[in-house]
């Protein structure tokens, strides 16, 4: 009986992440600054909250919220807060040789609310796989955890190369939804989207469920569930972690006492504010402030 021949087709790598140098999500201070560096990998910055300043090079420049920027090996930059506001920042190094790479040098990117959901997953299992106490700008070496996810190394590698990769698409105008979404997923997203920005609208006010649901002219269950579904959390889960983070914001600009951020952000009173504080942060308000302040 004759073989047949099957030709074995060698994949093209686009973009191919070595290794990983570094990975920090900082909450900085109003007041935080850091010394400056070069190093021979690659640097994304991207500013989660707020905006921070960026020196790249001889050049400097505000890095607005929901902007990226790439910094090319042997580039000195430098990064702080803008004396006024606190920002959450994340950030993560890495070794590549792909030539795809050059197009980002240098460039800062308005991130699509489509992709920041990748940044979620590098950062989720970033701490899955690697030992992340709080952030220090000083970290030179990741140590991974002994009792890892299967595969979440990978993940992190993974995650980040198909970032990269449709990030390049998007600057290339392609129609990327298309390959990311069944029909369904995207009236789904969309929906859940609509209830975001609701939320996101009454950060410091009350919005109910109920509410929502007379606004958007769909019914309770299904808002739920779409919300559920694209987001992992309920709605009014969401809506305390986002309020929760705006408080954290506040106490680190140290202009308003716990008081006053309890009835800024509208919580019912200061003692259920620290209750439901520690249930999202872990420390009571007051802890957050001393470990948030710069030495």
């Amino acid at each position: 009986m004759q073989n047949t021949i099957y030709i074995k087709h060698e994949i093209a790598n686009v973009i191919n992440i070595a290794k990983i140098i570094t990975i920090h999500y900082f909450e900085y201070g109003k007041d935080y600054k850091f010394n400056g560096e070069s190093h021979d990998f690659w640097e994304i910055i991207y500013s989660d909250k707020g905006h921070v300043c960026i020196t790249r090079g001889e050049h400097e420049f505000m890095l607005e919220q929901g902007e990226l920027v790439f910094l090319r090996p042997n580039l000195y930059h430098n990064i702080c807060s803008d004396g006024k506001h606190a920002a959450n920042v994340f950030i993560i190094s890495f070794d590549t040789n792909s030539s795809a790479m050059r197009y980002f040098e240098d460039k800062v990117i308005k991130i699509p609310d489509r992709l920041k959901g990748l940044i979620s997953q590098i950062i989720a299992e970033g701490k899955s796989a690697f030992i992340l106490p709080m952030p220090d700008p000083k970290l030179r070496e990741l140590i991974p955890k002994e009792d890892s996810m299967i595969g979440a190394q990978q993940l992190v590698r993974l995650n980040l190369e198909q970032f990269l990769i449709l990030l390049l698409r998007h600057e290339q105008q392609t129609k990327i939804n298309n390959q990311l979404f069944t029909s369904k997923s995207k009236f789904d997203n969309h929906i859940a989207a609509q209830i975001k920005k609701l939320l996101e609208d009454h950060l410091f006010d009350k919005i109910t469920v109920s509410q929502i649901s007379e606004q958007l002219h769909y019914g309770k269950t299904h808002l739920s569930t779409a919300f559920k579904k694209v987001y992992n959390r309920s709605i009014i889960d969401y809506y305390t972690f986002i309020k929760i983070e705006e408080a954290k914001r506040l106490i680190r600009e140290e202009n308003n006492s716990i008081t006053e951020i309890s009835t800024i952000l509208k919580f019912d009173t200061p003692q259920y504010f620290s209750k439901r504080f520690k249930q999202y942060v872990s420390m009571s308000p007051k802890e957050y402030l001393l470990s948030v302040k710069v030495d």
